[in-house]
């Protein structure tokens, strides 16, 4: 979650004095959040705890030990003190309710979902404020809104049910941040779940063209592939993400997500391919993008490709630690494998066979 410039001072000025060891609270503050930034949870936890032992009441303390908490997994200690945040400040700081948005589930993760954006909406139309901070802001509601519509998406009938009020805040989404591609991508998993498939591929390919830049190998390869607004914009090839020129890219989930799309929605899984491809470019340790993408060669009816995926997953997982739980996972991993494996044989004896009739035929 985005935290505005200069939040450290805001902190210290409250509890001015109330440092430890020397350091002022804004040394403290600032310390963590820096510690924090580089992925240091656990060192940024011990800063906060003993910050949060010197001023309890703190709001702007809580706020951040709380996030920290919830960075660290542990759950119960963080709903504990977000909650005690929101006790004492329900009306500032919309940062609180999003963690517990992520810690609480079905209608109570909505509860505070909305809670938080409608804190968000009136800092983001505040008057007075530095315009970047509220193009930020603006950029911070829109992922708030997109969270909140995925949660609808994953509580049994909530989607259709609420589905034109989905639609209204990914509309609000879009106007909040338009160059971001994800109100639209989240469109299309609403479009899915209400199995109005054209309409999922049209956000499908409106999402995409906010970013992916086709690759020139496809735009020359035969069949019509996807019809993605302005796609041959852009050195697809000269860019390892495939990304059009200006646009940032995005996340590591977002894109693996945006292929699993393209899988369901399109018959032609070769942008997949390339968005995955992407992904391990990057990091070509995640099991997942391997299995995505044996399943999108295996689409395609490219049997060696996929199983060369399938043969790095294979060799990654015996480098896993044995646990129970672990073993169990690497049952059911090798019996994915050997299951696909089988499969690809009997494709490969199927064509073999199929080609042999065809010559036969052909000297007859």
């Amino acid at each position: 979650m985005g935290r505005r410039k200069g939040k450290g001072k805001a902190v210290a000025a409250r509890v001015e004095g109330k440092g430890m060891g020397g350091a002022t609270a804004e040394d403290m503050v600032e310390e963590a959040q820096t510690q924090m930034l580089f992925g240091n949870y656990d060192k940024a936890m011990q800063i906060m705890k003993a910050l949060h032992q010197a001023c309890p009441d703190n709001t702007e303390v809580l706020d951040i030990y709380g996030t920290v908490l919830a960075e660290v997994g542990m759950v119960d200690e963080a709903v504990s003190v977000l909650s005690r945040a929101v006790e004492l400040s329900p009306d500032e700081g919309h940062e609180k309710y999003m963690y517990l948005s992520q810690l609480a589930e079905g209608e109570a993760s909505l509860g505070y979902s909305r809670r938080g954006i409608e804190i968000l909406r009136r800092a983001a139309s505040r008057e007075g404020e530095d315009a970047a901070y509220r193009d930020d802001l603006r950029g911070q509601l829109c992922e708030a809104i997109c969270s909140l519509v995925e949660t609808m998406l994953n509580i049994p009938g909530a989607a259709s049910s609420g589905s034109e009020e989905a639609l209204r805040l990914l509309e609000e989404a879009r106007q909040c941040s338009p160059a971001s591609p994800e109100p639209s991508l989240v469109k299309a998993s609403l479009f899915v779940e209400l199995k109005r498939r054209g309409e999922a591929q049209r956000a499908l390919r409106d999402s995409m063209g906010l970013w992916y830049a086709r690759p020139k190998s496809l735009l020359l390869a035969e069949g019509p592939g996807m019809d993605i607004d302005g796609g041959s914009d852009g050195g697809g090839e000269e860019d390892e993400n495939h990304l059009r020129p200006g646009a940032t890219p995005p996340s590591y989930e977002f894109r693996f997500e945006t292929a699993k799309l393209v899988m369901e929605l399109e018959d032609d899984a070769r942008d997949s391919v390339v968005i995955l491809g992407g992904l391990l470019e990057e990091n070509d340790g995640n099991l997942d993008v391997w299995f995505l993408l044996s399943l999108a060669h295996q689409g395609m009816g490219q049997v060696d490709e996929a199983g060369e995926c399938l043969d790095h997953v294979e060799r990654a997982i015996h480098g896993f630690p044995a646990d129970a739980v672990e073993r169990e996972n690497l049952r059911v991993m090798r019996e994915d494998v050997e299951k696909f494996r089988r499969e690809f044989a009997g494709m490969g004896e199927k064509k073999k066979m199929g080609e042999g009739e065809e010559k036969k035929m052909g000297e007859e």
